[in-house]
């Protein structure tokens, strides 16, 4: 009687644990200039409160652990941290010395990172753990603001160098199975990232948009045909503006949105954050939220 109390007792157990188990989205995030969003700098105050504000539309006690796809780490094959704790590393420079200090104290997954390794050498894509390296600012400054209480586990995952937009998009698809354990995917880069253009930008008194095609482009893919996606997403470099954008070679904060619509499954994302940076460049994010 006893065997057969604790096989049902277990069988319950997973039937609740599956029926919690909600389907987590693939989310673009902008995540800001180096800390400022965290500092509240002004231009950034924009991008922190729609980090701030992730919690209205996703059910962040539901996850059960979020990917964080980096734009801040570029590698020649896909890495993942695997660590149950990560130190901060401050890939910045010239700033404020308390954003030496920002902490970020959530616990790694090394379980998960060895099962995404698992499921990247499956589909013949090399990849790699790292149990020591640090997380950089595309990991812990969105991240201080989405979960300040740093309750989800984390694990990071690097990008490319090649910045090959087709596989990316591939690396994408292969976390998207993930999001059906809870396990969110959270792409940290920005939609326009030309440093030289940003320098310039705040002691230029004209303030006309200047990527207004591009953000157009991106919008229309990302919330168009999922059957579509990856092939007008490969062409973003034809599209006007999009080398603007995001020079040749430093299209780094570009392909964490590509791997969030390759995750996205087969639904058309839905664009949740729209903003002007530094007075001439339109920011977008999106979430793909459906199965």
């Amino acid at each position: 009687m006893t065997l057969i109390f604790l096989l049902f007792a277990t069988l319950l157990t997973n039937i609740n644990c599956e029926n919690n188990t909600i389907l987590a989205p693939s989310l673009f995030l902008n995540h800001g200039g180096g800390p400022y969003p965290v500092l509240g700098e002004e231009f950034n105050k924009e991008i922190r409160d729609s980090l701030k504000n992730v919690s209205s539309f996703v059910d962040l006690k539901r996850l059960n652990a979020v990917i964080v796809v980096t734009a801040h780490r570029e590698e020649d094959v896909v890495t993942i941290s695997s660590g149950d704790h990560h130190d901060m590393l401050y890939d910045y420079y010239n700033f404020p010395p308390i954003s030496y200090t920002f902490k970020h104290n959530a616990p790694g997954d090394p379980v998960l990172a060895g099962r995404i390794h698992e499921a990247f050498k499956k589909v013949g894509i090399p990849s790699k753990l790292d149990s020591v390296r640090g997380w950089d600012h595309g990991v812990f400054i969105p991240m201080m603001l989405v979960d300040p209480d740093a309750n989800i586990p984390i694990v990071q995952v690097s990008i490319l160098k090649n910045q090959d937009a087709a596989q990316h998009f591939e690396i994408g698809k292969v976390l998207y199975q993930f999001r059906k354990e809870g396990v969110a995917v959270f792409g940290s880069g920005m939609s326009y990232h030309n440093m030289g253009e940003f320098k310039k930008a705040e002691s230029d008194d004209n303030r006309l948009i200047v990527n207004d095609k591009f953000d157009e482009f991106l919008n229309e893919v990302c919330t168009g045909d999922a059957d579509e996606m990856k092939d007008r997403l490969t062409t973003w470099m034809e599209v006007p503006g999009g080398l603007e954008s995001h020079p040749l070679g430093e299209a780094d904060h570009l392909m964490p949105l590509i791997v969030n619509a390759g995750a996205g499954g087969a639904h058309p994302g839905t664009n949740i954050f729209k903003s002007v940076f530094i007075y001439k460049f339109r920011l977008s994010g999106f979430i793909w939220d459906k199965e």
